[in-house]
């Protein structure tokens, strides 16, 4: 693993996703079907042969107002062989291309005559017969001889691609791979309903410009959708995601049974360290303490962590890059584009009050980073007092306190009093405790959740390094456990001021930076998880080849430092604006790494997305730089910086959650089969997302 992973798209000839394009279409099509005259029962080849001409590069509504001009002057094949080239020329002028469209239906007809009327009788004539052209022999073979063929043009081109994978935009006479994709999709027996279906649904829904994602039919399958940053939030609409029931069209996966709610999920890093089964460097993970951690070694440098119980059935966050790389990695897990909500956790409150069906039910665990601009010593230290509402935007109007970004953690006990799970788990930055009874506030008013139904443990700070980040990172960490939910005697240990160790929630450190002892790990270098790592111009991985180019702009600046390989690394920032720390300066502004740059002679430059990403302990096959076909970004170089500045190093948030999952058990009563909980979520109805 010594090079990092470009973007993987889904085998585009899988069965499954085939028929799942081909039911949903056509169950589309029954409701939805445009009414055009050359779609009528007792049309003649001689229609169904022309019109296939007059809607090349054509709009169907444009063809279908010129149509019975054009076949109330010529309504059959002798009218036509008596025309001129002129004459067609003339009678095409206002659908457009009126010389090319004469000029080959000339030719047409001439054959016609020369044959004496007789047309192609199978594939073999049709090649070599005027009509030999992809669109127009595959409409032959179609509509005249009742063979199953593909409609292919650059709108079932542009549909089949955005569902099956947005690959690089071709001509479709010349690309072979979307000329067998559509073979293999229109193979049914109602081939000529699913061919009009896909030509009116890439018309009505999935159009060249401005598609209708929200509304898309396809769209939980859908990798066009999943991954595009054409999506506006704003647009998206109540109806398209509050019809979703959760318990029956998110399945539960059997081997993780506790269902997490998680809000203010951004990229996900709290999310993947729940979930597990990730890869770290293997220095990162202590095999004295921690034996069960590890699944799978990879080679001298990276392991593959085990899987967790615990499955994320509810993530939201604003940022729609954010949500755009959650769903590209958790859709390689099988993950459905639904599970991940867009709205403000202020509006998801306030539209189950409502009435409408939002959040899961039998929730096990709710998580949340709330945002921590507020607190942040690196930001202007609002506190409760924010400049900024639930969306992220400045204020400027009057606006209720509590909706404030500095208040949203409210919001978040809202969602634990709605859905009421055993534990909920609250995280911010160090600079929390920092202000002035800030912790002791945000400690009270947590306990009063459920009308006083939890323990709120007292707040820890958690260092990253501590726990094989190779960062300095800390994190404030509140911890909240339904009361009626626990045993007897876990209820009476957790109620005690000093909690013993065999039922504290919060993990031991593993690695030995901030305190010694001998069974901890040295911290982290830089060193080794960098090593193997290509530099940017070498990389085939996005996200180490695009980086930020601003310049050095002097030591009293934030983020001007060059990191220290045989140390850690300081905290990763979310602001992209000149202050991610450089990978390496030149000797002139005080770089130290004088071997890379007058032996090797690499440039001076700050840490790449994928440094960064690798430093929080996110998995190297995490795409978080991903271009798009025309030179900009489904998700770019500074959004990426931005969401996994903001993230919860994933490795941090699995030492948390292996440390719950092993006290589950412990704090609330088995049920008779032995396992720690049972699933409570109905069959499944509706497919998910595969690989």
């Amino acid at each position: 693993m010594t090079e990092y992973y470009k973007v993987q798209f889904e085998n585009m000839w899988n069965k499954n996703e085939i028929k799942y394009f081909q039911n949903t279409l056509l169950e589309w099509f029954d409701l939805n079907k445009r009414d055009f005259p050359w779609r009528k029962n007792g049309i003649s080849n001689y229609e169904l042969i022309l019109t296939e001409i007059l809607l090349q590069r054509t709009k169907a509504e444009t063809v279908s107002k010129y149509y019975n001009v054009f076949f109330n002057k010529y309504p059959d094949w002798d009218h036509l062989v008596a025309a001129s080239i002129e004459d067609l020329e003339q009678i095409f002028k206002p659908l457009g291309l009126f010389k090319h469209r004469a000029n080959r239906l000339f030719k047409i007809a001439q054959e016609y005559k020369s044959k004496n009327g007789v047309l192609p009788t199978n594939r073999d004539e049709l090649n070599e017969s005027k009509l030999s052209t992809l669109y127009i022999s595959n409409a032959y073979e179609l509509f005249v001889l009742n063979h199953r063929a593909a409609l292919l043009d650059v709108n079932m081109s542009r549909l089949l691609r955005r569902f099956f994978f947005p690959k690089k935009k071709e001509d479709v006479r010349n690309d072979k791979i979307i000329q067998d994709l559509a073979q293999n999709v229109i193979d049914i027996k109602s081939c000529k309903e699913l061919n009009w279906a896909i030509l009116d649904y890439a018309a009505l829904v999935c159009k060249s410009k401005n598609p209708n994602c929200i509304d898309c039919k396809l769209n939980s399958k859908c990798t066009f959708f999943s991954m595009s940053s054409l999506i506006n939030v704003d647009d998206v609409v109540d109806d398209f995601q509050t019809k979703i029931i959760y318990d029956s069209e998110i399945p539960m996966n059997s081997n993780k049974p506790l269902k997490v709610v998680s809000l203010f999920s951004g990229c996900g890093g709290m999310d993947i360290g729940f979930e597990g089964e990730f890869i770290v460097h293997k220095d990162s993970i202590n095999e004295i303490l921690n034996p069960d951690f590890i699944e799978k070694k990879y080679d001298e440098n990276f392991v593959k962590l085990r899987p967790t119980k615990f499955q994320t059935v509810f993530a939201n966050d604003i940022l729609p890059e954010a949500r755009n790389a959650w769903v590209s990695y958790f859709k390689k897990k099988g993950y459905s584009s639904e599970v991940y909500r867009t709205e403000s956790i202020v509006d998801l409150v306030k539209m189950h009050k409502d009435g409408l069906k939002v959040f899961p039910e039998n929730v096990d665990i709710v998580t949340g980073g709330f945002p921590c601009q507020d607190f942040s010593v690196a930001g202007k230290r609002n506190g409760f007092n924010s400049h900024k509402d639930h969306n992220g935007n400045f204020i400027k109007t009057e606006i209720p306190t509590s909706e404030t970004r500095g208040q949203l953690y409210m919001w978040l006990k809202e969602v634990v009093e709605i859905t009421k799970p055993n534990i909920f788990i609250a995280e911010n930055v160090k600079g929390l405790v920092n202000l002035e009874n800030v912790k002791e506030i945000i400690q009270k008013d947590f306990s009063t959740t459920a009308g006083n139904g939890y323990i709120v443990l007292n707040p820890m700070v958690l260092h990253a390094a501590n726990y094989g980040v190779s960062q300095s990172r800390e994190r404030v960490i509140f911890i909240g456990i339904k009361k009626s939910a626990l045993n007897a005697k876990a209820l009476e240990e957790l109620s005690k001021s000093n909690i013993i160790d065999q039922y504290n929630p919060y993990p031991k450190p593993t690695h030995a930076f901030t305190l010694k002892s001998k069974d901890l790990k040295m911290p982290v270098k830089l060193a080794s998880i960098f090593s193997g790592l290509l530099e940017p111009d070498v990389s085939t991985d996005p996200a180490q080849m695009f980086f930020s180019r601003a310049k050095f702009m002097g030591k009293h600046c934030q983020g001007q430092t060059e990191i220290n390989l045989e140390g850690i690394s300081p905290t990763i920032r979310a602001e992209h604006h000149g202050n991610i720390e450089f990978r390496r300066l030149s000797l002139e502004n005080g770089g130290k790494m004088i071997e890379e740059v007058n032996e090797k002679k690499f440039i001076e430059r700050r840490l790449t997305p994928r440094e960064c990403a690798l430093i929080q302990t996110f998995p190297p096959d995490y795409d978080f730089v991903i271009p798009n076909n025309n030179g900009r970004f489904f998700i770019s170089p500074s959004a990426a910086y931005k969401i996994i500045g903001n993230a919860v190093p994933p490795l941090l948030a699995y030492h948390i959650a292996t440390r719950i999952e092993k006290l589950w058990s412990l704090y609330f009563n088995q049920n008779s089969n032995g396992s720690i909980t049972k699933s409570r979520t109905k069959p499944r109805t509706i497919p998910i997302v595969t690989e």
